[in-house]
């Protein structure tokens, strides 16, 4: 059975792209908190405690709101890298 998105059951190659951001934040050490404000500065409409759900894939959210979650660690990672 396919999750339900926004846009109607999601195919599994795209549950798959919307699950990636939060398979690599497992793989860091980034801190949620720091996340979450960097997110929420980008223009994320999740709260902490949702993203942290999101994180654990307890929470489906929309691919916008992954595209968010992936640029702000993207950009984070390269920070810390620098």
């Amino acid at each position: 059975m396919y999750s339900h998105g926004a846009d109607g059951p999601e195919q599994p190659d795209r549950a798959e792209d919307l699950r990636g951001p939060a398979e690599r934040f497992r793989r860091t050490d980034l801190p949620l908190a720091k996340l979450w404000t960097y997110y929420y500065g980008l223009g994320g409409g999740m709260d902490e405690m949702s993203l942290d759900a999101y994180l654990h894939e307890a929470l489906d959210v929309p691919a916008a709101q992954v595209t968010l979650i992936a640029m702000a660690m993207t950009e984070l990672m390269e920070g810390e890298s620098s």
